[in-house]
């Protein structure tokens, strides 16, 4: 549930953000037209707007990070359980992976991967269905985007000189490009809930199948061993017989 609520707020503040910069490119677009048909007020009231989304995205995005995190070890856990030789990495980078650089763009990526083919469903003959990953693909790709997008933004707000004729319009493109990875960033939100549902749904299914067959097991060898020491209990003890000598007289 902490995932679910901190995922959707998430994606709330996404959609937040992207309304901002385009409230911002409009605003700007007014300002280029002519300073007289904008108002200053305005300016001042997206400012605050940008710096209150700021400071919220900083910590939610840290919450969010632990939770998801904790969330997805537990699911890792299980995984080993439903299929111990299937994982390419180990369990430690669950949690390792999201704080090594280089590697942060993939192993994550296969870690989930992993946990979704080792957590499908199984078919009336036991056998492990292929779910599709189309879901974890879209969850990947767009957080990924959102972080290079966000970084293509960052550099070009930095060769923004607003003292020079013409960077008004550059200053107009980098909020776009903001906008664009908002937009990502809502989308891969989106995408971590509907990945966070599937995955618990279908360990779940896994468990409600494995209980009742490891409950009636049990019972069956707990049967298996009272029906054996019944019937050891009842066998007659043989007496032992001494053999006689061969040739000897028998009494």
């Amino acid at each position: 549930m902490a995932v679910y609520a901190l995922l959707a707020l998430d994606a709330a503040l996404a959609a937040v953000a992207v309304a901002v910069d385009v409230w911002s490119d409009v605003l700007l677009g007014g300002l280029a037209d002519g300073p007289g048909d904008v108002d200053l007020d305005d300016f001042e009231a997206l400012d605050s707007a940008a710096r209150t989304l700021n400071s919220v995205y900083i910590s939610l995005a840290l919450a969010t990070a632990v939770v998801f995190i904790v969330w997805f070890y537990r699911i890792r856990k299980n995984a080993e359980l439903l299929l111990p030789n299937g994982h390419r990495l180990g369990r430690g980078w669950v949690i390792g992976a999201w704080f090594t650089p280089v590697v942060l763009l993939w192993f994550p990526w296969q870690l989930m991967a992993d946990c979704w083919r080792a957590s499908a469903p199984l078919d009336a003959d036991g056998r492990r269905r292929t779910p599709s990953e189309a879901v974890v693909v879209l969850w990947w790709s767009t957080w990924i985007g959102s972080i290079i997008v966000g970084r293509i933004a960052a550099t070009m707000v930095r060769h923004v000189d607003l003292s020079l004729p013409g960077d008004l319009e550059d200053l107009r493109n980098t909020i776009r490009v903001e906008a664009a990875g908002s937009a990502l960033r809502l989308v891969a939100a989106i995408a971590a809930i509907m990945v966070v549902n599937r995955l618990t749904a279908m360990q779940q299914t896994r468990r409600a199948d494995i209980n009742p067959l490891a409950a009636r097991a049990a019972q069956e060898a707990r049967v298996q061993a009272v029906v054996s020491a019944s019937a050891a209990a009842a066998a007659p003890a043989e007496a032992p017989r001494d053999a006689a000598p061969e040739g000897s007289p028998s009494a």
